[in-house]
């Protein structure tokens, strides 16, 4: 399988998700804003499809 330039897209994103973590935590903690959550959700369901697809395949004849 190879890397293409979703996955590297994704990577990126997840390993942003890591900075991102501790405002959407600090956020929903003290002021319980529970609309922060799922913009993070959908953000990190994101990350992890561009991360985990394929490309198409070829087939030989």
């Amino acid at each position: 399988m190879a890397i293409r330039w979703f996955n590297v897209i994704g990577f990126v994103m997840l390993f942003s998700a890591l900075f991102f973590n501790e405002v959407v935590y600090l956020n929903v903690w003290y002021d319980f804003n529970l609309s922060t959550i799922f913009p993070a959700i959908i953000y990190l369901a994101l990350g992890i499809w561009l991360s985990m697809r394929g490309g198409s395949t070829y087939q030989e004849a």
